[in-house]
């Protein structure tokens, strides 16, 4: 047993989970959704139920390692602990990887410092961003290389437990990601590399009969079950279809994004070592790592290239290899740095792609969401005011980099810890990078979605509420009050209202009389209304509290609508056209109500007119003065439902959103029914046409 060994090890752990822990503990509130609520939520089910359930609805999930393991951190009864205990398990379980990549690079030959450097390059990965993340990557990574070293070690020295032990560890890591249900046939097809470079199939068949049956058995049952059953929530990756040029595209840009990954310097020697491995393997193990190595890194591509967000580069699907990479380095570098003509050309490929495949195009809008390194990449971007400075330095850095390698190779004995120091500073670096955006990017999540009581809604006290989902609202808005409130267990949808995540919301429907009916039940209990998009105000209902976009009302018996504003932001913001609704409070009741709102146009913003048209009336206009609040006065008389449309003659952009006027929340009193009529309270003859 190498003591000392050991003890670096656990001093790298020791660091990386430090490391990792503090800065998760910036990362003010989950934002990758809805995957971290979906995790946080069966957590909380299996606590409480024991069933993979959320918001009380049953699923089929296959990845439950995660929600198993962390649910003992929901003990704790408050959600920002629990979310900290969470992080913490999974800056624990991430950083543990350093044991089997070391202990992999041992199986394989290495000496002590390179088994040690390849360690401290899996723990430097900017991957490692997800052990601040609530989902399944924490513990995924180190099971991944740990199946290679099971099947390393079943392969070069085959035995029963050795089996045991690589079909429980392939279990477990299908069980933490299902992704990973495909590297039994990683294995199968490994199985075949080795029997037949050793020309020996028949017998390496034998050899391995115990898992192979099992995984023959495991396919049997699969197949009679349907694959859609058991992927569940996830049977939609079976879609995946692609034209094999696109497929192929696809696996070329999640490569090159592999590449910068893992440092870029490491990848040249990498792959001329994974070469040498499985054409000249100086042990049986080499051989079955390489085989290992080469059907995993396949076989995670492709799955890149037909499920997710295939449009984008999907480093969080294949990041998993990138330990190989370092060990492969590792074995090259053993070896005293053979075969340099491939090495160069190897490198010069290298740099022609960086070339020929600008980092901005990747890094643009939400094109880096999946993969932590674009994440660092558009960060040096802004550091250097423009993507095209950002991916022009990348690309220069890249060429650098190459002739390094190749100018290194003459001198093995320098190239090795140049390079390998070479690697851990940009994978270090690339790790603060995404580090820092994330962390600012949940910052304005939290400013921008959340009050400062972040569970604001189980302050209240209810046992339930319901969420009611507007049309035009934020998603990432509504699941984040869904993750930090644990009473919230229920959504339903408004018309025109979109889904939160992948679970089926009941609709609701509108009766005359503004009633709330979900599954032909009146809607009753505390309600969570969403308004990013439009005003809602309640009939007989208290308003208890309010966030940036929702109100939390308790109403006196079922839920009825009173008055809606659709178009009129959370922020205060008008659509440049939309509508009011006003509702009776019962069936074929009268409405008399006067509603007034003050309009405000932009400084600086002359000619604005606002259009306004009742059904069956003239349109009346209302000429506003740039910078001056002006009130417009509503008098409603009506029979069941009414409605105005609202138009702007002027429109300009506030972000992404198209807007006119700014408007004060709508304000409701009893009206006298004389007129009916629409009137501005201050009518200037030159306002009013």
């Amino acid at each position: 047993m190498d003591v000392a060994a050991f003890r670096i090890l656990g001093c790298l752990i020791g660091i990386s989970f430090a490391a990792r822990l503090a800065a998760g503990w910036f990362r003010a509130t989950p934002n990758y959704f809805p995957d971290e609520y979906l995790y946080a939520e069966l957590a909380r089910s299996l606590l409480e139920s024991g069933r993979p359930a959320v918001r009380g609805i049953d699923i089929g999930f296959p990845s439950l390692l995660q929600p198993i393991l962390t649910a003992p951190t929901w003990l704790a009864g408050d959600v920002l602990l629990s979310y900290r205990l969470t992080q913490a398990l999974g800056a624990l379980a991430m950083s543990l990887v350093a044991l089997p990549v070391f202990a992999l690079g041992r199986k394989l030959g290495l000496g002590r410092p390179l088994a040690l450097a390849a360690a401290a390059l899996s723990l430097a990965v900017p991957d490692l961003l997800f052990a601040s993340w609530v989902m399944a990557e924490p513990f995924a990574y180190p099971l991944f290389v740990g199946v290679v070293l099971a099947g390393t070690a079943a392969l070069s020295e085959p035995s029963r437990r050795r089996g045991f032990l690589l079909v429980a560890l392939l279990a477990l890591a299908a069980f933490a990601r299902a992704q990973f249900a495909i590297l039994p046939l990683c294995f199968v097809a490994s199985v075949f590399l080795v029997g037949l470079r050793e020309r020996r199939l028949r017998a390496v068949l034998r050899e391995q009969s115990l898992p192979l049956g099992v995984f023959a058995g495991a396919g049997v049952a699969v197949a009679l079950v349907g694959v859609g059953r058991v992927l569940g929530l996830y049977q939609s990756a079976l879609d995946g279809r692609a034209d094999p040029v696109e497929l192929l595209e696809r696996m070329g840009t999640n490569a090159l994004v592999l590449a910068y990954a893992s440092g870029w310097i490491l990848v040249p020697g990498a792959l001329v070592g994974l070469a040498l491995v499985l054409g000249r393997p100086r042990s049986r193990a080499e051989l079955a790592f390489g085989a290992l190595f080469l059907t995993t890194a396949v076989a995670l591509l492709l799955e890149a290239g037909l499920a997710g967000e295939v449009e984008n580069a999907q480093e969080r699907y294949v990041f998993y290899v990138l330990p190989l990479v370092a060990i492969a380095f590792c074995l090259y570098a053993s070896r005293g740095w053979p075969a340099r003509t491939p090495l160069a050309l190897v490198a010069l490929l290298l740099i022609v792609a960086s070339s020929q495949v600008p980092l901005a195009g990747l890094t643009a809008a939400e094109g880096k969401t999946q993969s932590p390194f674009l994440l660092a990449a558009f960060r040096f971007e802004e550091a250097l005011g423009s993507p095209g400075s950002g991916s022009l330095a990348v690309a220069m850095a890249a060429a650098v980099v190459g002739i390094a390698v190749i100018v290194l190779s003459a001198r093995p004995a320098l190239g090795t810890p140049v390079v390998l120091a070479a690697a851990l500073t940009v994978t270090t670096a690339a790790s603060v990078g995404a580090v820092a955006f994330d962390n600012r990017n949940s910052a304005s999540v939290r400013a921008a979605f959340l009050p400062a009581e972040r569970s604001w809604v189980d302050r209240a006290g209810f046992d339930r509420v319901t969420l009611v989902r507007a049309p035009d609202g934020i998603r990432t808005e509504a699941v984040e009050q869904l993750f930090w409130n644990r009473s919230v267990d229920r959504v339903v949808l408004l018309p025109g209202a979109e889904e939160v995540d992948h679970l089926r919301s009941p609709s609701l429907t509108v009766g005359d009389e503004g009633s709330l009916r979900s599954e032909s039940r009146p809607l009753a209990g505390p309600v969570l209304v969403e308004g990013y998009g439009g005003t809602v105000v309640l009939a007989n209902a208290e308003r208890l509290a309010s966030s940036q976009s929702y109100t939390l009302w308790r109403p006196r018996g079922r839920a009825q609508m009173s008055l809606y504003l659709a178009g009129r932001y959370s922020d205060g913001w008008l659509a440049g056209i939309g509508r009011m609704y006003l509702w009776p409070e019962r069936i074929g009741g009268p409405i008399a109500r006067r509603v007034s709102l003050t309009l405000t146009a932009p400084e600086g913003v002359e000619g604005m007119i606002m259009r306004f048209q009742e059904p069956g009336r003239r349109p009346r206009n209302l000429r506003l003065v740039p910078g001056r609040s002006q009130t417009v006065v509503f008098d409603v008389c009506s029979r069941g439902p009414w409605h105005m449309t609202y138009r702007s003659s002027v429109r300009g952009f506030v972000g992404t959103r198209v807007v006119s006027a700014r408007s004060t929340e709508p304000r409701i009193s009893l009206a006298s029914c004389a007129s009916g009529s629409l009137r501005p309270q201050v009518a200037l003859p030159e306002q009013a046409a």
